[in-house]
């Protein structure tokens, strides 16, 4: 079946950029690689109806090789301790870096737990889908007592990430 009738049939309009989009997904993978990034999600608990949905929802989160994915959902769920199915409501966290994106902002997210500045629960997701500039006055200038602490923080798994000293946010 070609790549337009079938995403027609799983309800896409072919009028909309998310058809675009679902088809640029279907196209750059082979029928084998498809099924390993399913194969993948459904490891982590999730539905042909969750897959589905969450492809319909952000078609480029299929676009993320079964290495990645595993990747994101063993540290969101083992080292975060949430649920892989939060990724599913918002599958645009699966295209953000690991190392230079969640693992940082999840540092300081944990912190602001830790420090009972923030529930453990609220609003899982906006840390990591808010561009830089709103993260930083947010979530690492946003707690004045703490800010020097979360700069520091932010800085050095920043740093880490990208392999060199000095990325400086003040």
């Amino acid at each position: 079946m070609r790549p337009q009738q079938e995403l027609k049939e799983l309800g896409f309009d072919g009028s909309t950029s998310a058809f675009s989009k679902a088809f640029l997904a279907k196209r750059s993978a082979t029928k084998a690689q498809w099924d390993e990034k399913v194969e993948t999600f459904k490891k982590w608990g999730w539905s042909d109806e969750q897959i589905l949905e969450t492809f319909k929802k952000h078609p480029f989160c299929m676009l993320v090789s079964p290495r990645k994915i595993n990747a994101i959902m063993d540290f969101w769920v083992y080292h975060l301790g949430l649920d892989s199915l939060d990724l599913a409501r918002a599958p645009r966290i699966l295209q953000c870096s690991l190392e230079k994106r969640i693992i940082p902002r999840a540092s300081v997210v944990q912190f602001l737990i830790s420090k009972g500045l923030r529930q453990k629960d609220a609003g899982v997701y906006t840390p990591f889908v808010v561009s830089e500039k709103l993260f930083v006055e947010k979530f690492v200038k946003g707690f004045e007592e703490h800010s020097s602490d979360l700069i520091k923080l932010y800085e050095e798994k920043l740093n880490l990430a990208d392999g060199r000293n000095g990325i400086q946010l003040v």
